[in-house]
């Protein structure tokens, strides 16, 4: 309201001594330095305005015996050489009991280059995990409390969150937090790739136009699959 208030009272100003505004602007002399100050602020808009954050956002549904039993949620940030994504997942299943299972997870790049990641994630009011991993001037390292652990790994570029805004075509190996190790990605065919994880398990990604439109999850104990739904 106060910022209306102020143009309605400029504006009636203005109009009351526009004759003698006129006249003066007849005489002014814009310094130089104004008009370089000026253009210099220009450029600046425009450079911001080019390196202004997109985000791009994922939303699945996860289904157990066509059933919906939770959601996952992505959003991917890009801005200039740096790229962030983040995911949040919610799953309520009963096995006798209702489990509630959360999980927070982020990936960020800089560069091409994963500089870090982390992993939060909880059973009911269990957490079962919360732990970082940075890249230092050691190589990477991995935090969990007041432990910190030197990974033994190369420079990553690829990183399990990732298969999920972009399909692995170009892309053979994947990091997986949850392990803290390098994976290898099995191409389907038809927009297929599936990955085969340490304990056994496995999930298998499915792309239209790049984009991950459906992951099945084959575990031991139970199958399910995510389907995007925006």
């Amino acid at each position: 309201m106060v910022p209306v208030l102020l143009y309605l009272l400029d504006k009636k100003y203005v109009f009351k001594n526009w004759p003698a505004i006129r006249r003066r602007m007849t005489h002014m002399v814009v310094p130089k330095n104004f008009l370089l100050m000026a253009g210099f602020l220009i450029l600046m808009v425009m450079k911001l305005a080019s390196l202004k954050a997109q985000d791009k956002q994922l939303q699945y549904n996860i289904l157990r015996n066509g059933k919906v039993i939770g959601w996952t949620k992505l959003t991917k940030t890009t801005t200039d050489q740096k790229s962030k994504i983040s995911l949040q997942s919610e799953v309520k299943a009963r096995f006798i009991f209702l489990f509630v299972v959360s999980a927070l997870e982020e990936a960020a790049f800089e560069k091409g280059v994963l500089v870090y990641s982390s992993q939060f994630r909880k059973t009911n009011s269990d957490v079962k995990e919360n732990k970082t991993m940075k890249l230092t001037n050691h190589g990477y390292e991995m935090y969990k409390g007041k432990d910190t652990e030197q990974l033994q790994i190369p420079i990553l570029r690829n990183h399990m969150l990732s298969l999920y805004f972009d399909e692995p075509t170009q892309c053979s190996r994947v990091y997986s937090d949850s392990f803290q190790r390098v994976l290898d990605i099995e191409r389907l065919g038809k927009g297929g790739y599936k990955i085969n994880l340490p304990d056994g398990n496995s999930s298998s990604y499915y792309y239209e136009n790049g984009i991950c439109t459906r992951v099945e999850i084959n575990h031991r104990m139970y199958s399910a699959e995510m389907v995007l739904s925006k």
